[in-house]
């Protein structure tokens, strides 16, 4: 609840976050215990609260590459805490708001950034280049971690009085030193800066299909045709396929079963039969070993040979790319898919295949692509131009619809046919 509240009688505090400078302590390391992942401090030493958050994630199902971007989130807010010298505990929305500036002017790079001048919109694909600063979804998403990791802590703290409501309250709470008042507010998380309006592929709607035709004419092995005629096919998520076996693959019924996210339940969606081609020409060099049932579909290149993860597929994408000049990526190919079955299935069809859990989360494919309405307006261009057209264009509607029966009005006013 840190991002929705307010510490009583503490004193205001100006920094200067253009020059403030994060030292780069602490790390997420994997785990091998009850969480895979966790948060490590200067001196190597777990972060105890950080721990028993993730350890709530764990039970309530969250999956490892969800637990080490929450573990991720947290790591930068805790580093930010280090710098300013505030303990977790003594926060307020003072260091919410620093945060969240230093955020807007500077960048946490654990990939290899795209090519290009940071800022620039890629005049290919419409594509943003990532700037010098955090992306305003990429700072929503750590605020939403740092305050629902508060949310959770607080609710385990010892509350000497508390009259906290639905709507809000104020809990008094014990620190070890003095007690705090704890104003809660449900309400927007403040210091979170505004996003523009967002396609589901992140920015400039799905891939066309000059480009994915030009994307897949750069591909040289049949592993990656493979790859991406499933991706823009079947709709699923990267890791969904990724972690596609042998034996969830079903070429006569055309179909390959995946394992949701979120639900972790097995769900078949539909691929075409294209995908299954390439597929099977992938599969003729492959070992006996790479072929058995429980084995993954994708596979690495380089021996020794290992099943393929995300960044190897996501670097696969990039290589073919830099002679292109383009950024797609692989979620931008997922919603290809799902836009594009949006134009001949029904919006409750296409949420089963996308595997969301509400059809709010697949309305936004309904959303034309760019070049459906360029090719709209090119079209009205011309029937302007176009006399006969345009008046076929004008609706003709019957006179029984535009005005009232005759006899109708003789009855209601009276009068002279």
């Amino acid at each position: 609840m840190l991002l929705n509240c307010c510490l009583v009688n503490e004193p205001m505090v100006v920094r200067d976050g253009g020059r403030l400078r994060l030292p780069q302590v602490g790390r997420v390391a994997p785990y091998d215990d009850d969480v895979p992942f966790l948060v490590l401090d200067a001196q190597g030493q777990p972060v105890v609260s950080v721990l028993d958050y993730l350890r709530m994630c764990q039970a309530c199902g969250f999956e490892p590459l969800s637990t080490e971007a929450y573990a991720r989130a947290l790591l930068r807010w805790f580093r930010f805490l280090w710098a300013v010298e505030v303990p977790w505990n003594r926060a307020t929305s003072v260091e919410a708001r620093d945060f969240t500036l230093w955020l807007q002017q500077n960048k946490f790079h654990r990939r290899k950034p795209r090519p290009g001048r940071a800022g620039t919109v890629n005049a290919r694909t419409g594509k943003r280049r990532p700037g010098a600063g955090t992306a305003p979804a990429t700072i929503n998403q750590t605020l939403s971690v740092v305050s629902e990791f508060y949310g959770t802590t607080w609710a385990w703290v010892p509350v000497h009085s508390s009259t906290r409501s639905r709507h809000g309250g104020q809990a008094l709470v014990g620190n070890g030193t003095r007690r705090i008042t704890i104003r809660f507010r449900r309400s927007r998380a403040a210091a979170r800066p505004r996003c523009g309006r967002r396609y589901p592929s992140g920015r400039r709607g799905p891939c066309p299909t000059a480009a994915f035709d030009e994307l897949f004419a750069a591909m040289r092995y049949d592993r990656d045709r493979a790859l991406l005629a499933f991706y823009v096919s079947s709709g699923a998520r990267p890791s969904e396929l990724l972690g596609v076996t042998n034996r969830l693959v079903d070429p006569g019924k055309q179909t390959i079963g995946v394992i949701r996210k979120g639900t972790k339940a097995l769900q078949h969606v539909p691929a075409s039969p294209d995908a299954f081609v390439w597929l099977r020409l992938y599969q003729r060099d492959l070992p006996a070993s790479c072929l058995r049932r429980s084995a993954p579909v994708f596979w690495t290149l380089r021996r020794p040979l290992r099943p393929l993860e995300y960044d190897a597929a996501r670097a696969v994408l990039l290589r073919a790319q830099e002679a292109l000049g383009t950024d797609w990526s692989l979620h931008d190919l997922r919603h290809t898919a799902l836009m594009r079955m949006a134009q001949d299935l029904n919006l409750v069809e296409v949420r089963d295949i996308a595997g969301h859990g509400s059809l709010r989360s697949t309305e936004p494919y309904l959303q034309p692509r760019q070049d459906e309405v360029l090719a709209h307006a090119r079209e009205h261009f011309e029937r302007l131009r176009d006399p006969q057209r345009r008046h076929d264009a004008q609706p003709h509607m019957p006179s029984s619809v535009l005005g009232y029966d005759a006899d109708d009005m003789l009855e209601l006013f009276g009068g002279v046919r």
